[in-house]
C-alpha cells in the first residue's frame, strides 16, 4: 500500500498540472477576444472609409446632376419614374397572369373530372284518359323513349355522344292522377297550371274559339315551361317519339360561340331543310315545319312534337303575353291567324303550332333554325305536292314540286330516307307502333278514321322500317330488364305472332286492341332505374 506521504506528492503533482492548464486556457481566450477586438475595428474603419467615399461619390454626381439643364434633368426624372412604373405593373401582370392561369387550369382540370354537360329531355303530358295517357300505355311509350335516349347518350358505351341526359315530365295538374308511374320509371314530374288563362284573352275569336283547338285548347301551352327547365338545352317531344342517333352538334352549335373551333364544326355540320338558309349568330332553338299540311303559297306551321331550345325562362311569358294579347284573324285568307300575317288556318294552328312559328318568324326573328324534315322529328311523309293534305289540283303548276318553298325546288325524299340518316323518328303518319297496324289504303281510311296507313302520305315498307326499328329498342329493354331482375312476367308480352318481322313478338293482330303491353312485377318496374 502507498504511503501518505507518496499520496500527498501525487495530489499536490495533480493540483499543479489542473492550475497550469486553467491559466493556458485563459491565455486563449483573452488572445481570442483581443483578435476579434482588432477585426471588428479595422470592419468599422472599412466601412467608416466606404460610407465616406459613397457620400463623396453621391456627392460628386448631384454636383454633375446639379450641372444639367433643367429641361433635361425633368425629362430624366420622368423616364426614371416610368421605367420604375413600368417594371412594378410587369411583376403585376406576370402574377396575375399566373394567377389566372391557375384558375384556367382549375377549370379545365374540373371539365376533365366533369365532362359532361347534361341535356333535359321533357315531354308534356296534358290529361288522362285517350290510349297514350292510360297508364299501362303510357309506361310503355315513355319507358322506349326514355331508353332510345339512353343509347344516344354519352352512358352508353356505343354511343359516341359526350352528353348525359335527364328526364322530364311537364304534367298538367288534371292529369295528375295517371302520371305516377312517370315517377317510378325515372322521370322528374313537374305539375302545373297552364301559364294563360283563356278569360283573359283580349282578342275576341281567340278567347271564345282557342278551347276546341286541337289537340288540347290553351292546355297545350304548358309545353312552355319546357323552357324554364335547370338544364342549359331542353329537347321537348311528344310521347310518340323516339332517338336513334345522338345530336351533339345541336347542342354544340348552341352552347358554343359561333366563331370558336367547336362552334364552326358545329355550324358546318347542321342539316338544313334548305341549305342556303343563312344561320343566326346566336342558336336558341331548332324546330322543323309541318310542310305536309301546307297549302301552297301559304305559311308553314311549326311542328310542335319537336323542338331543341336554349334554357330561356323569359319565354313563358313573352309566349303567354302574346297569347293573352289575342291578335289573331280568323278564316282562311292570306291575312289570318296570329298578328294576320298568315299563320292560321291549319290543325293546332291557334294553339303551339301556329303559335310558336309566328313567334319564331315574327316576335323574334333569327333565333330558331328549321332542320331537314328527313333527318329530325322524321315522319317518312310525302314531302311534294303529289296528294293530300291541301293538295289542290287546279294548281298544275306545282304538282311534284317540293312544299318546302325551296328556292331551287330542293328537297330529300323523306318516304325513302336511309334509317341509318335518321336522327329520330315522330310515329304519327306511320301510326304509333303500339297501334299493329300493317294495312294500308289511300286516305288512311277504310271503315273508319285512321284504321289504316294513309298510303297516299307514306310508302309502306318505310313506315314498317320505322316501327320495327321501335319494336326492336324495346326488345332490348325488356331482354335487359329480364337480365337484371330474372322476371319471368317480361316474357308475357314478347310472344304474338302477328307480322313478327316488323312487330317482333309485340302483337297479336291488326290493329291497337292487339298490342301486347309490357307486363312486369311492381318490384321490377321500381328497378329499372338500374339499367342506366
Amino acid at each position: 500500500a502507498p504511503s501518505n506521504h507518496s499520496i500527498s506528492r501525487s495530489i499536490n503533482r495533480s493540483s499543479s498540472q489542473s492550475i497550469n492548464h486553467h491559466r493556458n486556457v485563459q491565455q486563449r481566450q483573452r488572445a481570442t477576444m483581443k483578435f476579434r477586438k482588432q477585426k471588428q475595428q479595422r470592419l468599422t474603419t472599412t466601412n467608416s472609409l466606404s460610407s465616406r467615399n459613397r457620400h463623396h461619390h453621391d456627392m460628386s454626381i448631384m454636383k454633375h446632376f446639379k450641372s444639367i439643364p433643367l429641361i433635361i434633368r425633368i425629362s430624366l426624372c420622368c423616364i426614371l419614374f416610368i421605367g420604375i412604373i413600368t417594371y412594378t405593373n410587369v411583376g403585376y401582370t406576370t402574377n396575375s397572369i399566373h394567377d389566372e392561369t391557375m384558375m384556367l387550369n382549375d377549370i379545365v382540370n374540373s371539365k376533365q373530372q366533369n365532362p359532361t354537360t347534361t341535356i333535359a329531355y321533357a315531354i308534356s303530358m296534358i290529361k288522362c284518359g285517350d290510349f297514350q295517357t292510360f297508364a299501362e300505355g303510357l309506361t310503355d311509350a315513355a319507358m322506349i323513349m326514355r331508353h332510345s335516349i339512353h343509347l344516344t347518350s354519352s352512358r352508353a358505351s356505343s354511343s359516341k355522344s359526350k352528353y348525359d341526359y335527364k328526364m322530364y315530365a311537364i304534367v298538367h295538374r288534371q292529369a295528375e292522377s295517371c302520371s305516377n308511374i312517370l315517377s317510378d320509371v325515372g322521370f322528374t314530374t313537374i305539375i302545373v297550371d297552364p301559364p294563360v288563362d283563356p278569360k283573359q284573352i283580349r282578342g275576341d275569336f281567340l278567347r271564345t274559339h282557342i278551347h276546341k283547338e286541337w289537340c288540347c285548347g290553351s292546355d297545350e301551352f304548358v309545353k312552355l315551361y319546357a323552357y324554364d327547365i335547370p338544364e342549359p338545352i331542353v329537347v321537348h317531344v311528344d310521347i310518340d317519339f323516339a332517338f336513334y342517333q345522338p345530336m351533339d352538334n345541336l347542342f354544340d352549335a348552341i352552347l358554343f360561340d359561333k366563331d370558336s373551333p367547336e362552334g364552326k364544326a358545329a355550324r358546318e355540320s347542321l342539316l338544313l331543310e334548305r341549305p342556303s338558309d343563312p344561320l343566326p349568330d346566336r342558336i336558341d332553338a331548332f324546330i322543323t315545319r309541318d310542310w305536309p299540311q301546307v297549302i301552297p303559297g301559304r305559311k308553314a306551321m311549326y311542328q310542335a312534337g319537336f323542338l331543341v331550345a336554349r334554357r330561356d325562362p323569359t319565354m313563358v311569358k313573352a309566349v303567354s303575353e302574346v297569347v293573352l294579347e289575342g291578335n289573331y284573324t280568323d278564316g282562311y285568307q292570306y291575312e289570318n291567324g296570329w298578328g294576320s300575317a298568315g299563320y292560321g288556318g291549319y290543325v293546332g294552328s291557334m294553339a303551339m303550332q301556329g303559335l310558336m312559328a309566328y313567334f319564331y318568324d315574327i316576335v323574334r326573328p333569327n333565333t330558331a333554325v328549321e332542320l331537314n324534315q328527313c333527318r329530325y322529328n322524321h315522319m317518312g311523309l310525302d314531302v311534294r305536292y303529289n296528294h293530300h293534305p291541301n293538295f289542290l289540283k287546279n294548281k298544275k303548276a306545282l304538282h311534284g314540286k317540293c312544299r318546302n318553298n325551296s328556292p331551287d325546288d330542293v328537297c330529300e325524299d323523306c318516304m325513302n330516307t336511309d334509317m341509318s340518316l335518321i336522327y329520330n323518328v315522330h310515329y304519327t303518319y306511320c301510326r304509333k307502333p303500339w297501334q299493329c297496324q300493317a294495312t294500308g289504303h289511300p286516305g288512311g281510311r277504310r271503315k273508319e278514321r285512321a284504321d289504316s296507313i294513309d298510303t297516299d302520305a307514306v310508302n309502306m315498307d318505310h313506315c314498317f322500317m320505322l316501327v320495327r326499328r321501335w319494336h326492336e329498342v324495346r326488345t332490348d329493354f325488356e331482354t335487359k330488364l329480364f337480365q337484371l331482375t330474372g322476371d319471368e312476367l317480361l316474357n308475357v308480352g314478347r310472344n304474338g305472332t302477328y307480322r313478327d318481322d316488323v312487330f317482333m313478338g309485340h302483337c297479336d293482330d291488326d290493329g291497337g286492341k292487339h298490342y301486347k303491353l309490357m307486363k312486369a312485377k311492381d318490384e321490377t318496374w321500381k328497378r329499372v332505374n338500374e339499367l342506366y
